[in-house]
């Protein structure tokens, strides 16, 4: 239970990833929308999947997780949410869609990696 705990909103954004990637495409109200749109969703969504995990996993233990443990978990849950697709009528699995998805996980944890290596660097005085 205490691990649950610790990963907490991990699970409540993989929640709502799986609610929004879920919901019949006709309880959403049609709005003008550019081209693009759906991906650039995802992309977003899976930042936030993948900075949620790295950020909850690093209080946690104190450390960064290992890179192929996260592309473990994080391909794991892109595969899944897509595959949940073909069980909707109105959804569809897209291999461009896991693409943005990874996409938007690496992104966060790169960015993460990069700020951890900033904050480690010293000063210089000029």
């Amino acid at each position: 239970m205490k691990k649950i705990v610790n990963y907490k909103f991990t699970i409540l954004v993989a929640a709502l990833i799986l609610v929004a990637l879920l919901l019949p495409s006709s309880s959403i109200p049609k709005i003008r929308s550019f081209a693009g749109i759906d991906k650039a969703i995802h992309f977003i969504l899976f930042f936030f999947f993948a900075l949620s995990y790295v950020l909850e996993f690093r209080r946690t233990n104190r450390r960064l997780p290992g890179f192929l443990f996260s592309l473990l978990i994080v391909s794991f849950f892109i595969v899944a949410s897509e595959t949940l697709q073909l069980f909707t009528k109105s959804r569809h699995f897209e291999l461009l869609d896991m693409a943005f998805d990874g996409a938007g996980a690496a992104t966060a944890y790169i960015a993460i990696v990069a700020l951890l290596k900033m904050q480690k660097s010293p000063k210089r005085v000029g």
